[in-house]
C-alpha cells in the first residue's frame, strides 16, 4: 500500500469468459516513526552550566509533525518529573547535588517516539560557614589587663574555602589589618 487511498480491484473470470469485479478502497495511514525534536533554551542553550543556587529551573521547546504529548525531566543524581507545557515547556524545582548533575529532557509524541536533550549542571554550593578566628597573644583568655598603651595581638584564622582578610578594631578607637 501507498500512503493515502488505495483502490484494490479483484476480478474473477469463469470458463465462458464472464467477468466480475469487486473494489475495496483501503486508506493507508503510515505509522509515525519520526521522533519529536526537543531543545533546552534556559538557563543556557549550551551543554554545560554552573550555578551556586538550587533548585534549578530549565525551559525550552519541543516539536513534532503530529504533536508532542509530554515532556519529562530526570537528574542522574536523583529526581525526575513532568515539565509544564509541551511545545514551550519548563521544569522547576530540580534539586541539585554538589558537583555535576546531568539533566535529561525527554519529549514524547502520540506514537511513543521520543527525543532527548541534556544539560550538565555543575552545582557549587555557596560557602555559608564563617571562618574561625582565635587570639593567642598576649593571652587566649577573653580578658587581659595591660600597663602599656600599645598592644601586639596575634592569633590564627582558618576557613574551609580560605581566609581573605584579618582585621582588628578597638571599641575606643582605632582599627587595622
Amino acid at each position: 500500500l501507498q500512503g493515502g487511498s488505495n483502490a484494490l480491484t479483484v476480478t474473477a473470470r469463469d470458463a465462458a469468459g464472464n467477468m466480475a469485479t469487486a473494489i475495496l478502497t483501503v486508506t493507508y495511514n503510515a505509522p509515525d516513526t519520526t521522533a519529536p525534536a526537543v531543545s533546552i533554551a534556559t538557563p543556557t542553550t549550551g551543554t554545560t552550566f554552573a550555578t551556586s543556587t538550587t533548585p534549578l529551573t530549565v525551559g525550552g521547546t519541543a516539536s513534532d509533525a503530529v504533536g508532542v504529548t509530554q515532556v519529562t525531566w530526570a537528574n542522574d543524581r536523583g529526581g525526575s518529573g513532568t515539565a509544564t507545557g509541551t511545545t514551550s515547556w519548563s521544569a522547576s524545582g530540580i534539586v541539585l547535588l554538589g558537583g555535576a548533575n546531568v539533566i535529561t529532557i525527554t519529549a514524547r509524541d502520540a506514537a511513543g517516539n521520543t527525543a532527548t536533550d541534556a544539560l550538565t549542571v555543575t552545582y557549587n554550593a555557596p560557602d555559608t560557614t564563617a571562618p574561625v578566628v582565635t587570639i593567642a597573644q598576649p593571652t587566649s583568655a577573653s580578658t587581659f589587663a595591660s600597663t602599656t598603651p600599645t598592644l601586639n595581638v596575634s592569633g590564627s584564622s582558618s576557613d574551609a574555602v580560605g581566609v581573605t582578610q584579618v582585621m582588628w578594631a578597638n571599641n575606643r578607637g582605632g582599627n587595622g589589618n
